[in-house]
């Protein structure tokens, strides 16, 4: 939400960010705000917070990008649903597969990035070289696969950033489901680099690989993740599982490149790293595009466009 706040200062407005568990009533109604923004179910999840909002009397949006039905959404309170849909609050929806689900109007808004922040990377974060980076949980058997396999064709090459309680839960379950064997296991154990601590030392992980692999969980069916975003501002070559989304607003293997099953990734990943040339076309690419379509400011501006009719 950071981000899109940015976004609408750029615009020329004004905005006041507060944590919804801590909100200042009175500063709030002293900034006057013309419409309230919310991730998720927002201040529904907190009573206080809920009348504060309530008593603005002003349109109320909620941006998902979560499933509605998911715990990520609500966190185990299952009525949020019902009284979202008993509100008149406006969604904003990173996934088109789940706006038939909501009760109110909701508007297509896919996920943007904060491009400022890993066009360049910060000289003061230092991340070693990666040859192979995965950033991200190494949890479900989808990714538990494709990790495996990759560790297996690839001694030494891949790199992976994430909680060390999710990679440590990923060791045994690789081991429980045969994904991979007591040897390989101890080659896995060596890809763990660590947690990377907030956006700027995501970018500067990425900015110092030669491939970002990018595992997409199945949270969102149609929807591109973050992930895609962020590897592609930081101009770095990106390799990719499917996703309708992606495939909708960047041309494959210009780009990035899709993999399509493990054969397929494999080949890929020996071609890009014995051409490096055609790996920076490719990345420089991507980059482009993304500046120019998909940055929080471009979010913003929607966000705006589709608010005003409500004010």
């Amino acid at each position: 939400m950071r981000g899109i706040a940015r976004g609408f200062e750029k615009m020329g407005h004004k905005t006041l960010m507060m944590d919804v568990r801590e909100l200042d009533e009175t500063k709030i109604k002293e900034f006057n705000p013309d419409f309230v923004l919310g991730m998720d179910y927002a201040h529904l999840i907190n009573s206080d917070a809920e009348q504060i909002v309530k008593d603005l009397n002003v349109p109320v949006a909620h941006f998902f990008i979560d499933d509605p039905n998911s715990t990520f959404a609500h966190s185990g309170d299952l009525t949020l649903y019902d009284r979202l849909g008993a509100t008149k609050g406006i969604v904003f929806c990173w996934d088109e597969t789940f706006l038939k689900d909501f009760k109110n109007e909701a508007y297509y808004l896919p996920t943007g990035i904060d491009f400022g922040v890993y066009k360049q990377p910060d000289p003061s974060v230092k991340i070693e070289k990666s040859t192979i980076l995965f950033a991200g949980r190494p949890l479900t058997d989808k990714r538990e696969q494709i990790i495996a396999h990759v560790v297996r064709n690839f001694p030494g090459m891949l790199s992976i950033y994430s909680y060390k309680a999710h990679f440590d839960r990923s060791i045994e379950a690789m081991l429980e489901k045969g994904f991979l064997n007591e040897n390989e296991i101890e080659e896995y154990k060596k890809c763990y680099k660590g947690f990377l601590q907030g956006e700027k030392e995501l970018a500067a992980a990425y900015h110092n690989c030669d491939i970002v692999l990018n595992i997409t969980m199945e949270q969102g069916p149609a929807s591109m993740n973050s992930r895609v975003l962020e590897a592609l501002a930081t101009g770095t070559f990106l390799l990719t599982d499917y996703v309708e989304d992606t495939a909708k607003y960047f041309e494959e293997n210009r780009d990035f490149v899709f993999y399509r099953n493990l054969d397929d990734l494999t080949e890929k990943i020996r071609l890009y790293l014995k051409n490096p040339d055609l790996r920076r076309q490719v990345a420089g690419n991507g980059q482009k595009k993304v500046e120019e379509n998909h940055t929080l400011y471009n979010r913003a501006e929607k966000i705006i466009q589709l608010m005003e009719k409500y004010l």
